[in-house]
């Protein structure tokens, strides 16, 4: 008898072998794992990884310098733009209304009464100031003149009055699940009874939102509107 011819395996078959996940019959030739060429192989992948990786680490890291740095800058630009815009918000607007302070040796009505006339003054101006601002669009129509209240704190006798008050702008009606109330933007006042002059702001909320303003940089009403406790 003669001996069988061994057969040469196609390198699918080879492969297979190698990883045992194929049974060659018999008389299929596989060759050896050529573990030696494998670990020179494996040896000069690792090479040109590191020189790859020498190559772009480097400019993966400079290109996250380089996008950190322009969201940095992005923020402070809007910060800045932010901060400004809230500076001309709440810019002082001035009033005068000496002529209805009331005579020396007035009685104490007439001067509480003095005092009233004025108040309406100041709502009133701060009305048509809102009313304003709504028509060029940097607040939304105001529907209900100013509701003011004496500042949390502040004097209720002397020579000047600090006023908190809210301007409307949508009401909220009462429902099952909520109580009545209004959307609009809140003002400040400041009135001085010994010169009959005053001055008020329009009062930006420091936002919640993280991008611009930190409450600790937010900035100041103006000083006409602010008085030492602020």
């Amino acid at each position: 008898m003669y001996p069988e011819e061994s057969q040469k395996a196609n390198p699918l078959e080879i492969l297979g072998a190698w990883l045992h996940i194929w049974t060659p019959p018999r008389g299929v030739e596989i060759p050896p794992v050529p573990w030696r060429k494998i670990a020179i192989g494996s040896a000069i992948g690792l090479v040109v990884v590191g020189i790859a990786a020498a190559i772009l680490v480097p400019r993966i890291d400079a290109n996250k310098e380089q996008t950190a740095a322009e969201i940095a800058a992005h923020k402070e630009r809007v910060r800045k733009e932010n901060v400004a815009r809230i500076n001309r918000s709440q810019a002082a607007k001035l009033g005068e209304a000496k002529a209805l302070a009331p005579a020396a040796g007035a009685s104490v009505a007439e001067v509480e009464h003095a005092k009233g006339q004025l108040m309406n003054r100041v709502e009133a101006d701060m009305y048509a100031d809102a009313q304003a601002r709504a028509k060029t669009g940097e607040i939304k129509p105001v529907t209900a003149p100013p509701e003011c209240e004496r500042a949390q704190g502040s004097p209720t006798s002397g020579p000047i009055g600090v006023f908190n008050c809210f301007i409307q702008t949508t009401p909220i009606k009462a429902g099952e699940r909520n109580m009545a109330g209004a959307l609009g933007y809140p003002f400040r006042a400041v009135v001085h009874y010994d010169t009959y002059t005053y001055a008020w702001c329009k009062a930006e909320l420091v936002p919640g939102e993280k991008l611009v303003v930190s409450p600790e940089s937010a900035p100041l009403l103006p000083p006409e509107c602010r008085w030492p406790q602020d």
